[in-house]
């Protein structure tokens, strides 16, 4: 559990790197899903993800934001 504002190198260090990318490794072809907040977005966030297939949405897509 996360109690703190969640910058864009804490995502990348505290989720990406430890837990999404060796995840996406066990299973070829996956698509990792995200929306779009600033921390997805930054340059250090996409730069992690370079290696992995995303699946583009615009801000604020009703798919992933039900509310």
């Amino acid at each position: 559990m996360i109690h703190d504002t969640v910058t864009a190198q804490r995502y990348v260090h505290d989720i990406l790197q430890p837990h999404v990318l060796p995840l996406i490794q066990w299973f070829p072809g996956a698509i990792f899903q995200q929306d779009n907040p600033r921390t997805h977005t930054a340059r250090v966030s996409q730069d992690c993800l370079r290696t992995v297939t995303t699946l583009p949405l615009p801000a604020g897509s009703p798919d992933l934001c039900l509310i």
